[in-house]
């Protein structure tokens, strides 16, 4: 019989782990959505949309990727506001 101690204390190192890999694919993807959209910036929606399917075809992503991170970059409110300071 496994010491229900061990168990616990495994159980809390696992979920440990899982809490920073989670964090730290977070702060990738905030990174890549902001440089994606960083890529897109001259793009309108319109033209977004149109190149959406096509692109995701070409690089084996989801089609909305583009979309979201054109909006994410275009839409940040930390963005604005420094427009709005230099103004």
């Amino acid at each position: 019989m496994i010491d229900q101690r061990i168990v616990e204390e495994l159980r809390f190192l696992l979920d440990e782990a899982e809490k920073k890999v989670w964090r730290k694919a977070e702060r990738v993807m905030l990174n890549l959505y902001w440089q994606l959209g960083y890529c897109l910036r001259d793009y309108s929606e319109e033209d977004i949309a149109q190149m959406e399917k096509e692109l995701a075809f070409l690089l084996h992503v989801e089609k909305d990727m583009f979309a979201t991170a054109h909006r994410f970059y275009k839409e940040n409110p930390l963005k604005k506001r420094i427009k709005r300071l230099a103004a």
